[in-house]
């Protein structure tokens, strides 16, 4: 009989589960320092971040949670990344060098969340390759983006 590989061996659940915590983290870390320098874009953009790590991490099981990932996890890496790390450049900006200065709590937790999705990123690359080797191998493709194949 089988069963589902539990989440401690299922890397896209626990990738996905920690690009959630991060992001959660992130968040609850703006309202601690009072929403500075976050206007509505920031909000929406930030909303929008969460809705989509809550989606990668409901549909892990799904045959296209790999793609999922990966377009998640790079795109919030590089978003997190150029709003925060680079000097102010649009209304998307909630830039950590010159707009707001926060203290070190807050570049941890925004760095763990770009660590966390850049990790999301590559774990969906991983599952994509996975499924290109069971494709053309003739191997086995499970739900959760990993291949039974061995080569």
């Amino acid at each position: 009989m089988d069963h589902p590989p539990r989440i401690k061996h299922d890397w896209l659940a626990v990738a996905a589960a920690a690009f959630l915590a991060a992001n959660l983290l992130h968040g609850a870390d703006h309202i601690r320092q009072h929403l500075a320098g976050v206007d509505v874009a920031v909000k929406i953009g930030g909303a929008m971040l969460t809705v989509a790590a809550i989606v990668v991490f409901r549909r892990r099981r799904d045959s296209r949670a790999p793609l999922l990932a990966t377009v998640v996890g790079f795109s919030a890496a590089v978003l997190v990344a150029a709003s925060h790390v680079a000097p102010h450049w649009s209304i998307l900006s909630d830039s950590y060098v010159d707009d707001i200065h926060p203290d070190a709590l807050s570049w941890a937790v925004m760095l763990l969340e770009v660590g966390t999705a850049f990790l999301l990123g590559v774990v969906g690359v991983h599952g994509l390759r996975a499924q290109a080797r069971a494709a053309e191998g003739g191997g086995t493709s499970t739900p959760f983006g990993w291949s039974e194949a061995r080569s």
